[in-house]
């Protein structure tokens, strides 16, 4: 009896147990209802306030919202000292090739021989057939992109890729200088100052030169008409701001255009004002004369007596080209531009004195400027008769560049320049060579 009760009494508990249960589960079933309904009544509300929303605003279909990041230049922009664009980085396009998407490799040929005539069919026929993608043109112009995507062909894929062009065309050959495929300078400025070009953080700021587009332009064109009249081989100028040393204008003939990316191996297209190395003759009296000065051994009056009309020197004898008169004064010698009367001076000034000048004027040693491209002049030993040749420009070698640097620290007080290519403001060196009198 008692384990009857027993199993009655767990039988029972076990039934209510249950009732609980199914209880329970009915009462988490209609929470989940209730959360589910709520939860899909407040989408439905979101979307209606959405769509309502949408339907009372204007209609944006036209307008487009620029996107600054769509185009990140690699290299900064440069511009002449007027801020006129002499280079710039813009999106460019390779033509590639993929064979498996032409269907009609024949039709496509035929199509490639009416829009570009000049592309051997032979190679191309070949690629078709062998490669699985390959190039059939690098640095398209616009005018050969439409043609291409005119065709309507999906094998024909547009790589873009940033591509430098220079607005200016030949004008800069010399100075600007090129990038290669990566967009690593190889010349010029592009190449010296090629981490400057590259920095990310200014990419928004172009580098301005000190070269004038205009004042290039005219000079430029003079060279040319001079070397047609003298029927030359090349010609060059250099103009200088005598105080801050900056370049004006630098022009090297002949030129090429920077667009055109060919290889030149000619030696007369080099760079004539910073590479090219020249004796450069009677210029150098004017340094003569400039130290004579200095060192008070004669006034711009000082009468030079019973000049010869040559003068033997070791086993050579030096004369002047022309005849001048036996008495002549200091202005004279260098107006008429005397050998013999400059190499008098010389020999009052000393070998020591006029080949310190020499240095300090920076005529003995390699150019510093922005470019890579620059000579050193042919080194030379003091000996014999160099006194006296060098004194009229005779055997001795420098570039223009120099010269025109040397010119520009006599005629403005005597303060020694720096030439530049890149608009920095910098100030006026303060070391003076000759004295304010020598260089009035």
């Amino acid at each position: 009896y008692f384990n009857l009760k027993q199993r009655s009494f767990f039988f029972q508990d076990y039934i209510e147990t249950n009732k609980k249960k199914i209880n329970s589960n009915n009462d988490i079933s209609e929470d989940r209802i209730y959360i589910l309904f709520f939860f899909f009544f407040c989408l439905v509300l979101i979307f209606s306030i959405k769509i309502t929303l949408v339907s009372l605003q204007k209609p944006k279909i036209f307008t487009f919202q620029k996107n600054p990041n769509s185009f990140m230049s690699f290299r900064r922009d440069i511009v002449d000292r007027n801020g006129v664009l002499v280079a710039r980085n813009i999106r460019s396009y390779h033509a590639a090739i993929k064979p498996s998407l032409i269907k009609d490799k024949k039709k496509f040929l035929l199509k490639l021989k009416i829009y570009f005539p000049n592309i051997s069919q032979s190679f191309i026929k070949d690629k078709l057939y062998s490669q699985n993608y390959f190039y059939l043109k690098k640095r398209l112009t616009e005018k050969e992109k439409y043609k291409l995507w005119s065709m309507g062909e999906k094998g024909i894929i547009f790589e873009p890729f940033q591509s430098r062009i220079y607005p200016q065309g030949n004008l800069y050959s010399h100075v600007i200088g090129q990038i290669d495929d990566d967009n690593y300078g190889i010349s010029g400025i592009e190449k010296n100052l090629d981490y400057e070009l590259k920095d990310i953080k200014k990419i928004d700021q172009p580098i301005a030169l000190t070269i004038d587009t205009n004042i290039q332009y005219l000079i430029k064109n003079e060279l040319e008409i001079a070397l047609k009249n003298f029927k030359a081989d090349g010609a060059a100028a250099v103009l200088l701001d005598s105080k801050t040393g900056e370049v004006l204008s630098l022009v090297s003939l002949p030129d090429y255009n920077i667009n055109i990316r060919e290889k030149i191996s000619d030696i007369r297209y080099i760079n004539k004002i910073t590479k090219g190395v020249f004796e450069l003759g009677s210029v150098f009296k004017t340094f003569t004369i400039a130290l004579a000065l200095q060192k008070q051994i004669v006034e711009p009056d000082t009468l030079l007596k019973d000049i010869p009309k040559q003068i033997k020197c070791s086993k050579y004898k030096i004369s002047d080209i022309k005849v001048f008169p036996k008495n002549m004064t200091v202005e004279d010698i260098l107006v008429r531009s005397s050998n013999i009367g400059t190499l008098k001076l010389a020999r009052k000034i000393g070998e020591d004195d006029f080949k310190s000048f020499l240095n300090k004027l920076d005529l003995m040693n390699t150019p510093k400027i922005e470019l890579d491209e620059v000579g050193t002049p042919l080194k030379f030993k003091w000996h014999k008769c160099k006194l006296e040749t060098v004194s009229y420009g005779h055997g001795i070698t420098t570039t223009p560049l120099q010269v025109a640097s040397a010119y520009a620290t006599l005629s403005n007080g005597g303060f020694l320049i720096q030439p530049t290519l890149i608009n920095r403001k910098k100030e006026l060196l303060n070391e003076r060579v000759i004295s304010k009198d020598t260089s009035e």
